[in-house]
């Protein structure tokens, strides 16, 4: 395991905001890995640009006519259903170029708006939301932190937060993980983050498979 260069050790948790420790270099970028919210992140110097990203994504073959990705879609859809189905207004955090998992909802019932950094979005955020889904969008986030706080604030009180990135088994599963392979992930959840993320943030978790799905809930206050 190669230890990460000098820059690297002096970023702090793109999360809790603690001194991280270096973890490992891989190709092109760094690993860091904070001991005590045990988020796995890459460093900010490592990072793809924005044409970067989406000259990635433009790889990606993401179809609303792909039966495999639309069922991917479903499970988050069902979970709200089941855990919060009172919610309307939702928000897709992060939901790409095509949005395909807003005209699922849209045809679900629910009012559904997108948004997205690198492609803007028709969202209106200006009233909060019964609940926000990021699929397969938090390992996206440059600064969880932030992003988190920003999440929470549009949410009403008893709001959900549907959630769907894999998580990591440990700092040592981390080198021949194929999902830290992709350039443009650069934040690492393990089930302890996500405690973790529930209690700083005021969420409390309604499901987890402890795998890659999870529900949480906004506090009512």
């Amino acid at each position: 395991m190669n230890i990460v260069n000098k820059a690297a050790i002096l970023d702090p948790c793109s999360l809790c905001a603690t001194s991280a420790r270096p973890l490992l270099e891989r190709a092109s970028r760094s690993f860091a890995h904070c001991p005590r919210c045990d988020l796995i992140f890459v460093p900010r110097v490592c990072h793809l640009d924005a044409e970067a990203q989406r000259a990635r994504y433009a790889k990606h073959r993401n179809s609303a006519d792909d039966a495999g990705y639309v069922a991917m879609l479903r499970r988050p859809v069902a979970l709200l259903r089941q855990y919060h189905p009172a919610a309307r207004r939702v928000l897709d955090y992060g939901c790409g170029r095509e949005q395909i998992l807003v005209g699922l909802l849209r045809r679900e019932g629910y009012e559904a708006v997108g948004y997205d950094p690198l492609y803007g979005s028709d969202a209106d955020m200006s009233s909060p939301f019964d609940a926000v889904v990021a699929v397969e969008s938090m390992e996206h986030f440059p600064e969880p932190g932030g992003e988190l706080q920003r999440i929470r604030g549009l949410l009403a009180p008893g709001g959900c937060l549907v959630v769907m990135t894999a998580l990591h088994r440990g700092p040592d599963t981390i080198k021949d993980w194929w999902y830290a392979r992709d350039p443009t992930h650069v934040s690492f959840y393990s089930a302890a983050t996500m405690t973790y993320i529930a209690e700083a943030f005021g969420f409390r978790i309604l499901f987890t498979d402890n795998k890659r799905n999870l529900v949480l809930q906004a506090g009512e206050g």
